[in-house]
């Protein structure tokens, strides 16, 4: 079977996909008041962000425009959703910024129902609410409370400038997170270097981290990765447009992986960065040399690790096994 018939028929599994960066660029331009050109000018080949602050302002036009109220979430998200389903994703896990979501008028409860009302059949849905590294002065009790009250949330995340370093002040939302029974991450290891997926381990007690690109700066924290079973929830194109590495043959992605490390791949901004979960998947074999069991590895590790019943997790698991060679 060639690279991209297996591909599409591969089970996959996004577990790192922010909702502010993935609404459809067709959405936005239909919802916009403003003129906006047929493609970003992100889309173009060999472009960078000069920094965080770029794909910060790279968001504001889905923000503006289509994530305004509830139901501009759940439009958006039903979008989304199309685009995942046509590829062959079976399981999500979609994250939204928490302070954005209060900070309009809107309850943590209400968007995370509406986005899991819009789920397509074949497609199951988790939602993820997330703090902001770079909004720890927005962090407070009335928000905490918010997201750990809401019925229809699955998890939390940690996201925004790591560069920040305030993870710390996030423990005790993270304590309260997990007592409620919701499912942890925090990113860590892209902005920053190895110590900050140390910290973020240390403090945050997550078993899984989203990007986590720099460990492989730090031999000890590799070994403790595979020793601890943490899964990196890894998104290689987002890397390279965010220049945390220079270029896709510089992502430690192959090297983690061959060392054991549990990985995943997502697309973390879809719309931002131009990159849809089936044109990453086939760049790893193009461009990194990965092989076909390689990406069925990936897979598999994405159902182990996704919010799901154990049924739906063994049929995923042998649907991919079913597109490989029988030894």
């Amino acid at each position: 079977m060639n690279t991209r018939d297996f591909v599409r028929a591969l089970p996959k599994a996004e577990l790192h996909l922010h909702i502010e960066g993935a609404v459809p660029w067709s959405l936005i331009r239909a919802a916009s008041t403003e003129p906006l050109p047929e493609r970003p000018p992100w889309w173009a080949d060999g472009f960078r962000f000069d920094d965080f602050m770029g794909l910060r302002e790279a968001s504001q036009p889905a923000i503006h425009n289509c994530l305004a109220s509830v139901d501009g979430y759940a439009r958006s998200a039903a979008a989304v959703f199309d685009d995942l389903t046509a590829q062959n994703v079976r399981y999500v896990e979609l994250s939204f910024d928490a302070d954005l979501v209060m900070s309009r008028g809107m309850t943590i409860e209400a968007v995370a129902a509406a986005i899991k009302q819009v789920a397509p059949a074949g497609l199951t849905v988790r939602t993820r609410a997330a703090f902001a590294q770079h909004k720890v002065d927005r962090l407070s009790a009335a928000l905490i409370d918010a997201v750990v009250d809401a019925a229809a949330l699955d998890g939390i995340d940690l996201h925004g400038d790591e560069r920040m370093a305030t993870t710390v002040h996030f423990a005790k939302a993270f304590e309260r997170a997990r007592e409620r029974g919701l499912a942890t991450r925090a990113h860590a290891g892209e902005l920053r270097g190895a110590e900050s997926i140390v910290t973020t381990l240390d403090v945050l007690h997550v078993n899984r981290i989203a990007h986590g690109v720099r460990a492989i700066e730090d031999d000890a924290l590799v070994k403790r990765l595979v020793a601890e079973g943490v899964t990196l929830d890894m998104c290689p194109w987002s890397n390279v447009r965010l220049r945390v590495v220079p270029d896709l043959a510089a992502h430690p992605i192959r090297a983690l992986h061959r060392r054991g490390v549990r990985i995943t791949v997502s697309t973390d901004d879809p719309t931002i960065f131009g990159r849809s979960l089936t044109d990453e998947l086939i760049s790893l074999i193009d461009d990194l040399g990965f092989s076909q069991a390689d990406l069925a590895k990936l897979e598999a590790s994405a159902f182990e690790v996704a919010l799901i019943g154990s049924a739906e997790r063994a049929a995923g698991l042998a649907e991919i096994a079913a597109l490989l060679p029988q030894q």
